[in-house]
């Protein structure tokens, strides 16, 4: 992982607000501080990627409602497919 750099360009304003909020998170220096930005922002993005591929579902006609049925189905479908590769296995 390479090390991140970050100049001075701050104003001094800036800098004293991101020197004051590095601190109140418990971060080492600033540089720590805007590596837990980018997490957080990265995490931010996945779930609300995620979250619009769930609404995308739930919109269309397509999407099934996940059931106990459900799973007890693809359950079955997994022991017969183990069940036959094993069988495939022993002869």
């Amino acid at each position: 992982m390479s090390t991140l750099t970050v100049p001075r360009i701050l104003t001094q304003t800036l800098d004293e607000f991101v020197e004051q909020q590095a601190a109140e998170e418990g971060c080492a220096d600033e540089s720590a501080y805007f590596v837990k930005l980018a997490e957080a922002e990265h995490k931010r993005k996945i779930r609300d990627y995620y979250e619009r591929e769930v609404m995308k579902a739930i919109e269309s006609d397509t999407w099934i409602p996940y059931t106990p049925d459900f799973f007890d189905k693809i359950r079955a479908k997994v022991e017969q497919r183990l069940q036959a590769k094993q069988a495939g296995k022993t002869k």
